[in-house]
């Protein structure tokens, strides 16, 4: 009987800096994997494996084929950074559609919100893409770039949500979702910490490795925080419809098709221009250390 031979597993001081995570020590594969290889690793218990069946079908993508090589690595989350930002988008659109509170329906933040959903999510994919150039040299700063890359488009996004959850002048129909609302930003928040604190790996280094660490706890958050979102959203659309149909903007193709559309081709632009600059960049000195 044929028996299928996985790939070998490798400890944090056997593969490049670049491929390293705080407080995991074990389960890494090969930094120059085949795709193969990183497809057969879907099958196998790596530090990685849960972080790809815990993801969205188009950014899991990142987590399989990152081992591959060091280039290889940055351009997969450049792309899953690309997809994180279209979300983003989408949900300023859902949010100026259904769920803009009745204090704000109609104002000039309102005419200007997703227009300034596009811009940030420009501005944060070209931030996120540029600290991956910061890893090795200085690691500090590229985590707070690229949470404050991921952090202020989440927060724009969420500020009519805060005006609904403080308002008294609500409509009643709108008060419904608040609850999933509230919860919502709850586990968003959550996965924030869980992404920046490394929690549980860092206070037990390799007993998280495989199962239970910060990053698969962050996914699992944020697929929570997620479903809650879309609850809410389709509870406003439901609920609100009559409300809205009488006193919120009319949905445009500037502000859907267009907006998605813009952001997409603003993505590829970055994504394109720093993968060509990965291949033009000396490596780290502490890199050819290693080496």
């Amino acid at each position: 009987m044929m028996s299928m031979k996985l790939p070998k597993l490798f400890r944090i001081e056997q593969v490049p800096q670049v491929f390293h995570e705080r407080g995991i020590i074990f389960g890494y594969r090969h930094p120059q994997s085949s795709a193969t290889a990183c497809i057969l690793s879907l099958f196998q218990m790596t530090n990685e494996t849960l972080n790809i069946w815990t993801h969205l079908l188009p950014s899991c993508c990142a987590h399989t084929f990152s081992s591959m090589s060091k280039n290889a690595r940055h351009i997969c989350y450049f792309l899953d950074y690309g997809a994180v930002n279209l979300f983003s988008l989408g949900s300023a659109i859902a949010y100026s559609a259904y769920t803009f509170p009745a204090m704000l329906v109609r104002t000039t933040f309102h005419h200007y919100f997703v227009s300034l959903a596009v811009l940030n999510t420009t501005l944060s994919i070209g931030l996120a893409c540029y600290s991956r150039f910061l890893e090795i040299q200085k690691p500090r700063l590229c985590k707070i770039i690229r949470i404050l890359a991921f952090a202020y488009p989440y927060t724009w996004d969420t500020i009519p949500i805060i005006f609904r959850l403080f308002s008294s002048l609500e409509e009643s129909s709108g008060e419904v979702a608040n609850t999933y609302h509230q919860k919502h930003t709850v586990m968003a928040i959550l996965a924030c910490f869980l992404y920046a604190a490394h929690l549980p790996e860092r206070l037990a280094p390799g007993f998280f490795d495989y199962i239970g660490h910060s990053h698969q706890l962050f996914h699992v958050c944020v697929i929570l925080a997620t479903h809650l979102q879309m609850e809410a959203i389709s509870l406003d659309m439901t609920l609100r419809k009559e409300w809205l149909l009488v006193n919120s903007i009319p949905p445009s193709f500037s502000q859907t098709a267009g907006a998605i559309c813009m952001c997409i081709i603003f993505s590829l632009i970055n994504i394109i221009y720093f993968s060509i600059a990965l291949y033009q960049t000396p490596e780290p000195e502490l890199e050819k250390k290693e080496t």
